[in-house]
């Protein structure tokens, strides 16, 4: 029986937790009020050049399956930025990390503010 329960807790742990996401708001920001953005309004840039000036705000990190592509740790990436209060994020990178079972995705970036 625990046998069992184990091999239950150990496919459920395998089967969810696929990705991780981390975010971390840095002294570098004046912002003492986090105010959430929508994730779906953070714009990505590959490098420091925006259309606008800007402040940083945080870093950000999501790991994910590779799947086929990169857009399910850059979504997750979006929506940690969007939890500081992040109008886009710059300086994406990009990486495959390998794991036991399969490739990931890890993406990471500078979150900021729009001044």
């Amino acid at each position: 029986m625990k046998t069992k329960w184990f091999v239950l807790s150990v496919l459920i742990v395998f089967f969810t937790s696929c990705s991780t996401v981390s975010k971390i708001q840095t002294d570098d920001a004046e912002i003492s009020d986090i105010v959430p953005t929508s994730s779906d309004q953070v714009e990505v840039y590959s490098t420091k050049v925006t259309p606008k000036s800007y402040k940083i705000i945080g870093q950000v990190l999501a790991c994910a399956d590779a799947g086929k592509n990169s857009k399910i740790a850059v979504d997750l990436l979006k929506e940690q930025a969007s939890l500081l209060g992040a109008d886009a994020i710059v300086d994406l990178r990009l990486s495959i990390t390998m794991g036991y079972w399969s490739n990931g995705i890890k993406a990471t970036g500078t979150a900021v503010k729009y001044n």
